[in-house]
């Protein structure tokens, strides 16, 4: 099989519409059955005679009203299966269903990773070694993790995809312009190299390059297979990067290197005692003056029921980091690593997927904007 063919799952009638059911149950979950979970949690705890004017302050005490709510209960069976569903289902699983294809994608994946080898453009290091909070976590439900199975990377691309995109074809895109939104508070400036720091399949590589070619850009991921698909990704957008496989506590880069670093959704995937030698290593490779730019979940204040939501997912879909790291002082931690300047701003242009229709119902997510400049 010629090379130049694209990598590309070939998804059933069977599956698409498992995956558009899927898509509408997550959406019914995300609105209607939020919201009629909240008010369930109100009605109980008036119910158990304790408001007296007041409401719960603390998780602690959101988590002693909604262990007593069937409506709640259901909200999280359906966080936890829904996505259990859409990775592990016998017949139409990401998992599954891309593995049926193996016998013609992991040849065809294996050959263009041997052309990026063969470039340079492609660095893989059968040595590394896989920190314990990457490699004994199958994140997102994702089952054995990304860096098991040589197509890892097309399932976790394929589930991004499906999740964002309510497509079965990624076509290498950045679901939801994610990136996109980043780089929208990026200061005026020349970014000649750029990091994507976490890159998994290389769609924020391939979102930069498209609005700035002229940049050096690369990307570092710990994942092999993930990398893999990042080059074949690239390749298939004409696009050219550095791939790289490293521990970003470790990173093979000099001292002063880059002009700007980006990630998306990556801290609540760290262990808390690791981040301050992440966050040494970004700031050693930055220039003087260089930004670190991101978004992550964060709580809502004031919005202890959120909160406990917010805990609660990272337990049942497998982000057991998650609530540490919504705990977290991350501007004193990355004043800590050295970074001159910590500017950590509300997010609100993905509002609208996450604010009730009812005013009186909190959203169900937040989000920041982390731009830390060395």
């Amino acid at each position: 099989m010629a090379t130049n063919q694209p990598l590309r799952f070939d998804s059933t009638r069977e599956f698409r519409a498992f995956h558009d059911f899927l898509h509408a149950a997550r959406g019914y979950r995300l609105a209607s059955l939020y919201e009629d979970a909240y008010r369930a949690y109100q009605r109980a705890y008036a119910a158990m005679g304790r408001t007296n004017g007041k409401t719960p302050r603390t998780i602690a005490e959101v988590n002693e009203v909604i262990d007593r709510v069937p409506d709640v209960q259901l909200y999280f069976w359906m966080m936890r299966h829904v996505q259990r569903f859409k990775y592990s289902h016998a017949d139409w699983g990401i998992l599954e269903a891309i593995n049926t294809q193996a016998d013609r994608l992991v040849p065809q994946l294996e050959r263009l990773a041997e052309e990026g080898l063969r470039s340079g453009e492609l660095q893989l290091n059968p040595a590394v070694r896989y920190p314990d909070y990457f490699a004994l976590v199958d994140f997102h439900q994702h089952p054995g993790g990304l860096s098991r199975r040589p197509l890892d990377g097309m399932v976790y691309e394929m589930g991004r995809a499906v999740r964002f995109a309510r497509g079965t074809d990624p076509r290498g895109t950045d679901s939801n312009n994610l990136y996109r939104f980043i780089f929208r508070y990026l200061p005026p400036g020349r970014y000649h190299r750029v990091l994507d720091w976490g890159t998994s399949f290389g769609a924020g590589v391939r979102t930069w390059l498209q609005d700035h070619p002229e940049s050096e850009v690369y990307g570092v991921d710990l994942a092999a297979p993930c990398l893999k698909l990042a080059y074949a990704r690239g390749r298939e957008a004409g696009i050219k990067a550095q791939w790289s496989q490293q521990d970003l506590e470790h990173l093979d880069f000099a001292d002063d290197f880059f002009d700007l670093s980006f990630f998306v959704f990556m801290l609540h995937e760290l262990a808390p005692g690791h981040m301050p030698a992440l966050f040494r290593e970004v700031h050693r490779v930055l220039k003087p003056g260089g930004v670190f730019i991101g978004m992550e979940l964060v709580y809502l204040e004031d919005s202890p029921f959120q909160q406990a939501l917010q805990d609660a997912e990272g337990w049942i879909n497998n982000e057991p980091f998650m609530p540490a790291c919504f705990k977290t002082d991350f501007d004193k931690i990355f004043r800590q690593a050295g970074f001159s300047k910590v500017e950590i701003m509300r997010f609100d242009e993905m509002a609208d997927g996450a604010t009730p229709s009812d005013p009186g119902v909190p959203p169900r997510q937040t989000w920041n904007i982390f731009r830390i400049t060395k």
